[in-house]
C-alpha cells in the first residue's frame, strides 16, 4: 500500500477500482467532470443517461442483479435534486448506494455561489439527503478522503444497506493528496451475524410443533444472499413459501410449494394460507403495508391473534415494528437460516401434519388458477392486460429477467407473472416510482448480461422518461421493453371512476375527444429501436416469441384496455377515505 500523489478524483476513482467498482452511473456537469475522466483513465466505465434520476434507477437495478455496489456520479443542486426520487427508491428497497456529487469550489462556501442551494444555510445541497442517507460527507479538505473513502464504503454495505452521500467541491477534486489506496469496505472474512442460540432453538421448537407453519420471504433474502438457505428451511420443515413483492422470485414460483406474493393485489392462494397459519417464519422483511393489506388481520396475517410470529432480520429496529414478535432474531439472513437448518434437520415435523396442510396448499393454488382462467384467456379487444401477462409468463425463458413499473404491469405482474430463478422480478417497491423500470430494465442487463431483461411499462410511465432508450442505443444494450398502451393512468383511472364517477385527468385525449399518444413505432424509428405493434390477441403469442429472440434494443407495444381492475384479493384503507367520492 505505497502512497500516491494524485487529485482528489483519481483517489476517489482508484478507491472505488480497489473495491471492485467496474460501472459508474450518472449525468456530466462542470462540476463532477473531474470524477469522469478519473473514472476512464481507471478503467471504471461511465454510464450515462440523460437524466440523473434515470441514471439511479439503472444503478440501482444493476445492483440488483450483480451484487456489485451501485455508484452515482452527478452534478451540483439540480443533478443532485434530480437524483433525489432514484436514491430514495433505492434506499426503500434496500439497496446499497454511493452518491457522489460535486459541488461549487471550497471557498465559495459562505457566498451564494452560481447554482448553490443556500435556503436555510449556505452551500446546503447535502441536507436534502439527510433524511434518507445513512451518512452525509462534505469533503472541504482533500486529505479528508483519506479517512472518509473507507467509511463510506462500509457503511453503504453494511448493516441494514443503503445510501451514503459524498459532497466535493470542485476544487477538491482538483486537488493533490498523497494516501494509500487501502478502503475495501467488506474486509476479508468479514463475519456474517448470526441470531442467537436461545432464539434459535425456540424457534425449532415452535416449527416443530407447528401444524401450518408458513414461511415469509422478503427482500432480505436477496439482500443477504440466502435463495438457498430459504430452500432447505421450505423443505426440511415442508412448509409453503410466501413472498413480499420485492421479495419475489427469492423462491421459485415453480415450486409446489410456493405460494406466491402477498397483500393488496396479492395471490389469493398466498393471502389465504398466510391468515390461516398458526406460526409465521419471517425473513428479511419489514411487513410494508401493501404486502399486508394495511395490516388488517382479516386479510393477510392474524398476528398475535391466530398465529405466533418468528422474525428474522439484520436490523433489530424492524422487529416487532409492525407485528408482536414470538421470537424475534437479530442477525443476517443466510447466516441466520444456516444455523436455524442444521438445528431443524433433527426436529422433523409430524407427516401427518405435512400432508394436510399440503392438501390445503394444493386446493387453494388450484382455485385461484381457476379464479384467473378466464381474464387470462380473454379474447377481446382491446387484449386484456391479464392475457398479456400470462404469454409473458409462456413466452419468456427459464433466466428471464421481468423489470416492472407500475399498475397492471407492476401489481397484475407481480400477482400473475410466474418466475422460476433468483432476480427474475425487479420494481420500485417501497416507492412504487413510476418511470422506473425502461432506465432499471438497462441496469439490469449491465448486472446480468446473460440474461434476457424484459421491461414492463405503461403509456404514462414510458412517456416520462423516454430519454432513458437513448442509453441503450448508445451502449447497445438489448433489452425488450413491452409497452401496455392503454390511453390513460389506468390504476388512477379506476380510481376515479369507482370512487368519483370520474375520469378527468387519468386519459389521454386530444381537446376534440379523441384518444391520444405519440406513434410509438415513429418514436423508436426516431431512437434508432426496432420496435412492432399487437392489436390482435390471438397475435401476442407470436409477437412475444419474435421479440425475445431479438438481440437488439426492441420496442413491442400491446395495445391493452385501461378500463380493467387488478383482481384485488387484500385491502388497502385508503378506499375507507375514497368511498363516496366528495359527495
Amino acid at each position: 500500500m505505497s502512497e500516491v500523489s494524485v487529485t482528489g478524483a483519481v483517489y476517489i476513482a482508484r478507491c472505488l477500482k480497489n473495491e471492485g467498482v467496474e460501472m459508474v452511473f450518472g449525468q456530466c456537469g462542470h462540476t463532477n467532470y473531474a470524477l469522469i475522466d478519473a473514472c476512464q483513465r481507471e478503467g471504471i466505465a461511465y454510464i450515462s443517461f440523460r437524466h440523473e434520476q434515470q441514471a439511479v434507477h439503472a444503478a440501482d437495478a444493476y445492483y440488483r442483479l450483480s451484487k456489485k455496489l451501485a455508484v452515482i456520479n452527478v452534478h451540483l443542486s439540480p443533478g443532485l435534486t434530480n437524483a433525489l426520487t432514484g436514491v430514495v427508491s433505492a434506499v426503500t428497497d434496500g439497496t446499497p448506494m454511493l452518491v457522489i456529487a460535486g459541488n461549487t469550489p471550497s471557498y465559495h462556501h459562505p457566498r451564494e455561489a452560481h447554482q448553490v442551494i443556500r435556503l436555510h444555510q449556505d452551500a446546503s445541497q447535502g441536507d436534502i439527503f439527510r433524511p434518507i442517507c445513512k451518512r452525509v460527507w462534505r469533503i472541504d479538505q482533500v486529505d479528508w478522503l483519506r479517512d472518509v473513502m473507507h467509511r463510506a464504503l462500509n457503511v453503504a454495505q453494511t448493516g441494514r444497506s443503503g445510501a451514503v452521500l459524498l459532497d466535493v467541491p470542485m476544487d477538491m477534486f482538483s486537488a493533490k493528496l498523497d494516501a494509500p489506496i487501502d478502503t475495501l469496505a467488506r474486509r476479508p472474512n468479514y463475519p456474517r451475524s448470526v441470531a442467537d442460540a436461545q432464539g434459535l432453538e425456540e424457534a425449532v421448537r415452535l416449527l416443530a410443533q407447528a401444524e401450518r407453519p408458513v414461511i415469509y420471504a422478503g427482500n432480505g433474502v436477496a439482500l443477504s444472499g440466502a435463495i438457498g438457505e430459504l430452500a432447505q428451511t421450505s423443505r426440511l420443515l415442508q412448509a409453503p413459501v410466501a413472498t413480499t413483492l420485492v421479495g419475489k422470485g427469492v423462491f421459485p414460483e415453480t415450486d409446489p410449494l410456493a405460494l406466491g406474493v402477498t397483500g393488496i393485489w396479492g395471490a389469493r392462494a398466498a393471502n389465504d394460507t398466510c391468515r390461516n397459519a398458526d406460526v409465521i417464519l419471517a425473513v428479511g422483511t419489514a411487513f410494508g403495508e401493501a404486502d399486508c393489506s394495511s395490516w388488517n388481520s382479516d386479510y393477510v396475517f392474524d398476528i398475535p391473534g391466530g398465529a405466533k410470529l418468528i422474525q428474522i432480520d439484520i436490523d433489530p429496529q424492524e422487529l416487532g415494528k409492525s407485528y408482536p414478535v414470538d421470537v424475534g432474531l437479530v442477525g443476517d439472513a443466510k447466516a441466520t437460516l444456516s444455523a436455524l437448518n442444521n438445528l431443524l434437520k433433527a426436529a422433523p415435523r409430524d407427516p401427518a401434519k405435512i400432508d394436510a396442510q399440503r392438501e390445503d396448499v394444493v386446493r387453494r393454488k388450484a382455485a385461484w388458477r381457476e379464479e384467473l382462467k378466464e381474464s387470462q384467456d380473454d379474447g377481446g379487444k382491446p387484449i386484456h392486460p391479464a392475457r398479456l401477462l400470462k404469454e409473458l409468463s409462456m413466452a419468456a425463458p427459464d433466466d428471464v429477467v421481468f423489470v416492472t413499473d407500475v399498475g397492471w404491469n407492476k401489481n397484475g405482474a407481480g400477482q400473475q407473472l410466474e418466475v422460476r430463478q433468483p432476480g427474475a422480478f425487479i420494481t420500485s417497491g417501497g416507492m412504487a416510482t413510476m418511470g422506473f423500470s425502461p432506465a432499471a430494465a438497462i441496469g439490469a442487463k449491465l448486472g446480468a448480461p446473460d440474461r434476457k431483461v424484459v421491461c414492463l411499462i405503461g403509456d404514462g410511465g414510458l412517456l416520462s422518461v423516454i430519454g432513458a432508450l437513448t442509453t441503450a442505443v448508445e451502449l447497445n444494450i438489448p433489452v425488450l421493453w413491452v409497452l401496455f398502451n392503454n390511453f390513460c393512468y389506468s390504476t388512477i383511472r379506476t380510481v376515479g371512476n369507482t370512487y368519483f364517477q370520474n375520469k378527468y385527468g387519468t386519459e389521454f385525449r386530444t381537446p376534440d375527444g379523441a384518444l391520444y399518444n405519440p406513434d410509438f413505432m415513429l418514436l423508436a424509428k426516431s431512437f434508432g429501436i426496432e420496435s412492432a405493434l399487437v392489436e390482435e390477441p390471438d397475435d401476442v403469442a407470436a409477437a412475444l416469441e419474435s421479440a425475445m429472440a431479438k438481440d437488439v434494443p426492441f420496442l413491442l407495444e400491446v395495445r391493452t384496455r385501461g378500463d380493467l381492475p387488478m383482481p384485488r384479493t387484500g385491502y388497502w384503507d385508503i378506499a375507507d377515505f375514497l368511498q363516496g367520492g366528495n359527495d
